[in-house]
């Protein structure tokens, strides 16, 4: 396995896809990301395993085969594993200015499904329609959490602050880096000991970015989605005409 040199420790939705970019520009290629399970399909059976263990050693190596940086979920979530095994790695933790700020970009975007005000079934027809490995993400993290933030249930903020002091508290300060992408190019290159690229700091992935993403993604998908609200509906009015609660059919058929 090559050795991965910076783990990013922030959550998804604190500039990660910029730092990608910004490590990739400094050397540290190929970078993974969340993204990267969408082009490597192949290598969705090992985050299965660790979404059922996260300390599963084979899982982790295969998952993360060939990488020199690691960045966003599911690899920060897994960040104190891949330092056990990388002990001369770097950690990063991206951070947004306010737990208030990356709330409201997380709901918007990845956990859009923990939003106020989003039905029953649009919730339900959401969470079916996600990937596998966007499944067992939220099983990892459960796992790893103690929560999932895709549930509307979940206080955001906490997770993010309870986060962030994890990461604290876990690395070495010589190792760790707290870092917000609107810092640029020094702060990090110092801390990489690189030289500072004579470019401006790539910025990328945005709420709006994403969401224009999805929207592609979703006009792809638009007949599979009016089969599954279908879908959705029917189990609703069958549930409630055979007397058993939706919640207990979803939990067991989805």
């Amino acid at each position: 396995m090559t050795d991965v040199e910076v783990i990013g420790a922030g959550l998804g939705r604190t500039g990660t896809m910029s730092l990608l970019l910004a490590l990739e520009e400094l050397g540290f290629a190929p970078c993974h990301h969340m993204f990267r399970l969408f082009e490597e399909p192949s290598r969705h059976c090992h985050l299965t395993t660790l979404s059922r263990d996260p300390a599963d050693r084979v899982a982790l190596l295969a998952l993360f085969q060939g990488y020199r940086a690691v960045v966003d979920h599911p690899g920060c979530l897994l960040f104190e594993e891949l330092m056990r095994e990388n002990p001369h790695s770097k950690v990063i933790l991206t951070v947004r200015d306010s737990p208030t700020e990356w709330e409201m970009s997380a709901q918007r975007t990845i956990f859009e499904t923990n939003k106020p005000g989003m039905s029953w079934v649009s919730r339900q027809v959401v969470r079916y329609q996600r990937p596998g490995h966007i499944r067992d993400t939220e099983r990892l993290c459960r796992a790893v959490q103690g929560s999932s933030p895709y549930e509307p249930g979940t206080d955001l903020q906490q997770m993010y602050r309870e986060w962030n002091d994890r990461v604290r508290e876990t690395v070495p300060s010589e190792r760790l880096l707290v870092f917000n992408v609107k810092e640029g190019w020094g702060p990090l290159c110092e801390f990489l000991g690189v030289p500072v690229p004579d470019k401006e700091f790539p910025r990328s992935n945005s709420t709006e970015e994403f969401l224009k993403w999805r929207g592609e993604v979703g006009r792809g998908a638009s007949p599979r989605t009016l089969l599954v609200a279908c879908a959705v509906i029917a189990v609703c009015v069958a549930g409630v005409l055979s007397g058993n609660p939706v919640s207990w059919v979803f939990g067991n058929f989805i």
